[in-house]
């Protein structure tokens, strides 16, 4: 079933009781929207492209990404934006900033995976709020795996912090798992953080958005990598911390940011 055909027939859904429509011959799902089973080619995701990433380590010490997010079911935009990616030749990999999908859904899970997995560079995700619906955690997890985890790369630690608090029913992010691998503990010439939500972002409260900078602050952060508000963003919105926050995927933009032993910068791409 084409992916637009399968959006339209569930968006009527939304509206109309199953029963009283659509015989189980004609149900649009070809599995539950509940359901959390993963192809294995789609599952462990993260493990298996850190495994690439580290085989790209070599001896160089400057690398650039592309970051990309919030691409939910645009899936012509977003095929257009792989694209674009595949045809540079200076990517080393790609972050993906968390919104994989609009209602966790299985299916939509299975899309973004067939899109991104014609990337000719590895890939690596955070999840975002749209992600944690349902039982969007239970596949992101089986697909991906573990929603907060550290890598490193070329003298550079990424701390990718799940920070969803509404769809995850938090009252607060783990905050004290992001401040323990916020540290500097090897070295490293930059921390970079990485979250789906800004701290100025809507399901922060003022509390929240304090303690996080003065995290950031406390671990002499210089840049933070976010998504969520489908608007492009690049400054420093409260002091010394350079915020990146790149728009939705029908934005058609996405951000490549080139990393170096003393410096980084940042450069918008439209597509």
């Amino acid at each position: 079933m084409q992916r637009r055909k399968f959006l339209k027939q569930t968006g009527l859904l939304s509206a109309v009781t199953l029963a009283g429509l659509l015989t189980a011959c004609d149900m649009p799902f070809e599995y539950s929207p509940y359901d959390v089973v993963v192809e294995k080619k789609y599952r462990d995701l993260t493990a298996k492209n850190l495994a690439k990433i580290k085989a790209l380590e070599g001896d160089k010490t400057s690398f650039k990404i592309a970051f990309i997010s919030d691409n939910h079911t645009f899936y012509d935009d977003f095929e257009d934006q792989i694209k674009d990616i595949n045809s540079r030749d200076d990517i080393d990999f790609v972050i993906h900033g968390g919104d994989i999908t609009l209602s966790s859904l299985h299916k939509e899970f299975t899309w973004f995976n067939e899109i991104i997995g014609k990337l000719n560079v590895p890939f690596l995700t955070v999840i975002g709020n749209h992600d944690h619906l349902s039982n969007g955690k239970a596949i992101y997890e089986k697909s991906f795996g573990p929603t907060n985890y550290i890598f490193t790369f070329r003298g550079c630690k990424f701390v990718m912090f799940d920070n969803i608090i509404w769809e995850n029913k938090n009252r607060d992010p783990e905050f004290d798992w992001f401040k323990a691998n916020l540290r500097n503990d090897a070295n490293y010439k930059h921390v970079i953080p990485v979250s789906h939500i800004p701290p100025w972002g809507d399901q922060y409260n003022y509390g929240n958005e304090r303690i996080f900078n003065l995290m950031m602050e406390e671990k002499d952060i210089k840049l933070s990598i976010h998504g969520h508000t489908h608007k492009y963003y690049f400054d420093k919105r409260y002091g010394q911390i350079d915020y990146l926050v790149v728009g939705d995927t029908p934005d058609r933009d996405y951000a490549v940011i080139s990393i170096d032993e003393n410096s980084y910068s940042v450069e918008k791409i439209d597509f």
